[in-house]
């Protein structure tokens, strides 16, 4: 997704996660040169429920810059 480069913002995206039940794996913002920042975040085990939830909510924030991309991500 990309966020605005504003302080908090990681924070809100944590909380909004956090609400909807979901833990957090790791985290990585990447390098840019505009007011916004991509970030990609890898979760730990959840239900696509708790997951659209959380897409759902993230408008709310403020922080968000377009929609959010979502990947499943499968072990083999």
């Amino acid at each position: 997704m990309s966020l605005l480069d504003k302080p908090g913002a990681l924070a809100r995206v944590a909380t909004v996660l956090g609400e909807a039940g979901i833990s957090i794996n790791r985290m990585r913002q990447y390098r840019h040169d505009e007011n916004t920042a991509p970030v990609l975040i890898v979760t730990h085990k959840t239900t696509r429920a708790a997951l659209d939830d959380a897409i759902s909510a993230l408008p709310a924030t403020g922080v968000v810059s377009g929609e959010p991309v979502v990947l499943r991500i499968e072990q083999v």
